[in-house]
């Protein structure tokens, strides 16, 4: 059967669009985000059908400067949702460790993640003077194992999580490593269901990028208030002390509320 050039270019149209989704879908890191979300590209996840914002951490002034923070709470839906940050240093004795293997706050805004919902419905024009970040300072390994950043984020009465926040590298890591727990008491960290572009994910130098960690379809992640997610890091040379770090911004959690 003969077909027409019409018909045919019409398949090879469709097929190429469906092959771009498939490849969009499957990236774990927006890939046009510049560093203060100013270029073209993303600046946020795109949401599943529904979703809605469940936690969101706007880091401004409030936050202690020149202190070695070891929890951090969400500030939506308020202060007293029961989603923290909590990290556990490299170096024994922290908080007491000279600024060393510490997370702290530090001076260095972007749009890339921002939900005015998530900060009383201010535009980011108007939250950019109020933004700070956190960083994680080197060394990354030591006496006490390795820096780590664990996201407690219980999911009760929502599924199809979507976490997500801002990152970039100022001279001191390559990536960021990802898993989760959904067990009570002592967490035990598992990668089911996520792929490896999803386990580790490249850091830009000096470049703010988008992080997404997509759980929809992992059951146990649902509707479950023990649910954490821990990020490390991949690291040259852990022991390295330059008072160099990693630095984050605009972590949420999204998610679609159970009927």
């Amino acid at each position: 059967m003969r077909i027409s050039l019409l018909k045919f270019f019409t398949v090879l149209v469709l097929a190429l669009g469906l092959i771009a989704c498939v490849d969009t879908l499957d990236t774990g890191v927006d890939e046009t985000s510049g560093s203060d979300g100013d270029e073209n590209g993303e600046t946020t996840p795109p949401p599943a059908a529904e979703a809605e914002l469940i936690y969101f951490w706007f880091f401004d002034g409030d936050l202690a400067n020149n202190t070695e923070l070891e929890t951090i709470d969400a500030t939506f839906p308020s202060e007293e949702n029961e989603a923290f940050i909590e990290f556990i240093s490299a170096l024994e004795g922290y908080p007491n460790t000279n600024r060393e293997a510490s997370m702290e706050r530090r001076n260095r805004p972007t749009d890339i993640n921002y939900r005015a919902e998530g900060n009383n419905n201010v535009d980011y024009e108007d939250a950019e003077g109020d933004m700070r970040a956190i960083q994680v300072r080197d060394p990354f390994t030591g006496s006490n194992g390795e820096n780590t950043m664990i996201f407690h984020l219980p999911t009760t009465g929502y599924e199809d999580v979507v976490f997500s926040l801002a990152s970039k590298d100022e001279d001191a890591a390559e990536g960021l490593i990802f898993d989760y727990s959904v067990t009570d008491g002592n967490p035990e960290w598992i990668t089911d269901g996520l792929d490896n572009n999803q386990l580790f994910q490249e850091l830009e130098t000096d470049e703010y990028r988008l992080f997404v960690l997509d759980l929809i379809g992992i059951e146990a992640a649902n509707n479950n208030p023990d649910f954490k997610i821990r990020v490390r890091f991949d690291v040259a040379d852990g022991e390295v002390n330059e008072g160099d770090r990693v630095t984050f911004n605009n972590v949420a959690l999204d998610g679609v509320a159970i009927n």
